[in-house]
């Protein structure tokens, strides 16, 4: 999965404003891009519909929405000022009409009937700890629905306990560099 240089620096362009504020980290940006097309790879489907969790600074929904260009997202951030930088970069970018930044705790859309069971795809990284990535994602996806995680190198699959008690198949933790956890709604 590639994206030609122009989409790369316009992205790298709408990154650096983030990680200026501290928002993204200090490496290469490039860095950051290739690692947010890792979750298109691993992916077994094109969503039409995708939940980001904890959007931040654009990472991955921002790479993820140069890939699939037909898919329409939902960027939830509880801050403020990172929930306008994402609509601002929605719009310079040329995705506004296809994006929805929700700035709201991410919690709380588990019991929104405009949200619940609507995705294809739900991505986080650096959201936080597995019960909760999973208690957030998993009331969103619609049956047969992914949930792609940023996984840190040595990491342990998630218990399929607590997936099987969200309605969740077993972490398929990737092999891939870098790994993501890979689950899907039962």
């Amino acid at each position: 999965m590639e994206l030609d240089a122009s989409l790369r620096l316009r992205l790298a362009q709408a990154l650096g404003q983030a990680q200026k504020r501290g928002w993204v980290g200090k490496k290469q940006l490039d860095s950051y891009i290739d690692h947010s097309l890792g979750f298109a790879r691993v992916t077994h489907l094109v969503p039409e519909v995708a939940v980001d969790l904890g959007s931040g600074g654009g990472l991955p929904a921002l790479v993820l929405m140069a890939v699939w260009p037909k898919c329409r997202w939902t960027l939830v951030e509880v801050s403020l000022a990172r929930a306008a930088l994402l609509e601002l970069n929605c719009v310079r970018l040329g995705w506004a009409d296809r994006v929805e930044v929700c700035h709201a705790d991410a919690h709380s859309l588990r019991g929104d009937v405009g949200f619940v069971g609507c995705a294809d795809l739900v991505t986080a990284r650096s959201f936080g700890p597995a019960e909760a990535v999973v208690a957030a994602a998993a009331p969103l996806l619609r049956q047969g629905g992914e949930l792609i995680v940023s996984a840190a190198p040595d990491a342990d699959p998630w218990s399929g306990a607590m997936l099987v008690a969200h309605g969740l198949a077993t972490d398929q933790i990737t092999s891939t560099k870098p790994r993501f956890h890979h689950t899907r709604k039962l």
